[in-house]
């Protein structure tokens, strides 16, 4: 079996977080899971509840129904406790979706019974997750003692204070230590979740690294063969409209770049003195374009400047914009003159071809008249 030493794609990456498998830190859950609740425990729970229910069972003078008496203290309970567990249920779910980039993982809650495979659970004992799970327990557990030692050396008066405070005033007070303790333990255990964070990541990318063969096959899968794409590429350059193939064949010239604008330009002065864009095409036409422009023997000027000017200034079935216009005309001035040029020359050659042909024949003729054999 060949190594896996390629990152994993985003493809797959898509795939596997439908399965479940997805980058996510339980303890960072949990750390915010705790910092909300120390947050709003002071301003969500509140233990006015309980001493108006207490206070109002000792005033009432009758002992209630037994009934009556648990269904009272459950709602206290929950109209007290309810929003706290809500609100940090809520945080705990907020930070999953965000680590998981809100994708739904369908395809986790299907049965699959080799999760149980005692097999799999023997090889998950000697993994590299395993000597994580193993280190980080015992860095927590440093973290726990040293956060006792800080609250006890910093909270023992207020401690020791809370066995002659009265009822009320014991309730804040072991709300106010309470959300000490969380905050000195949070405090002291961010190196520990920073690097569970990183090693985690480092577990998550080496799970779901992949072979060099399967990053090839599942390009071919998205983008398609490489040959086949080619031809299909070919192809669509080879099926210009009919109406694009006529602008070509009447246009005057092509301005190219040289390969991603192809601008046709017509000129007809009978009609009006100012170059007309006909063919206003990108990239892969473009090259359509230029290769079917020198087939049927367009002229193809390759003024990369000018080509992009044009393109950026003038619109399809419009007139060369004003900026460009002195360009184009020179352009058209210089290609006319070239094909004035090459009839001159063809001319030439006819005239000296036809005066060969002529002394030839009289030579000809002579040689006949004086009877001497070819």
């Amino acid at each position: 079996m060949a190594e896996k030493t390629e990152k994993p794609t985003e493809k797959k990456l898509r795939d596997e977080a439908k399965k479940g498998q997805t980058f996510k830190s339980k303890d960072i859950v949990a750390a915010i899971m705790l910092a909300v609740g120390a947050t709003a425990v002071s301003s969500v729970v509140d233990l006015r509840h309980v001493m108006v229910a207490l206070a109002s069972m000792a005033t009432s003078g009758s002992m209630p129904d037994p009934q009556t008496y648990m269904r009272g203290w459950t709602l206290v309970f929950l109209r007290m406790i309810a929003p706290f567990v809500l609100l940090c249920a809520a945080a705990g779910a907020l930070t999953s979706l965000v680590q998981s980039h809100f994708t739904l993982a369908v395809q986790a809650v299907k049965f699959d019974l080799t999760a149980i495979s005692p097999a799999k659970g023997f090889k998950m004992l000697f993994n590299w997750r395993t000597v994580k799970e193993v280190v980080k327990a015992l860095l927590y557990v440093a973290v726990c003692v040293v956060t006792v030692w800080i609250f006890v050396r910093n909270s023992h008066r207020e401690l020791f204070q809370a066995f002659r405070a009265d009822a009320f005033v014991l309730g804040h007070l072991w709300i106010k230590l309470t959300v000490r303790l969380v905050v000195i333990f949070l405090l002291c255990s961010i190196p520990v979740l920073l690097l569970n964070v990183l090693l985690e990541y480092f577990l998550y990318v080496k799970d779901l690294k992949m072979e060099v063969h399967e990053v090839k096959r599942e390009y071919r899968e998205s983008q398609g063969n490489p040959e086949v794409k080619s031809k299909r590429r070919w192809i669509h350059m080879e099926l210009l409209s009919e109406g694009v193939k006529a602008a070509i064949e009447q246009s005057n010239l092509l301005l190219a770049n040289p390969t991603h604008i192809a601008i046709g330009i017509y000129l007809d002065p009978n009609i009006v003195m100012l170059p007309f864009v006909s063919v206003r095409e990108t990239n892969a036409r473009a090259l359509a374009v230029i290769q079917y422009a020198e087939s049927v023997g367009v002229p193809v000027v390759r003024d990369i400047a000018l080509a992009r000017s044009v393109y950026r200034s003038s619109r399809r079935y419009s007139f060369v914009s004003g900026q460009d216009f002195e360009a184009v005309m020179r352009v058209l001035g210089w290609l006319k003159d070239v094909e004035a040029a090459n009839r001159a020359i063809e001319l030439s050659g006819t005239d000296a071809t036809d005066e060969e042909d002529l002394s030839g024949s009289e030579e000809g003729d002579a040689i006949v008249a004086s009877g001497r054999p070819f």
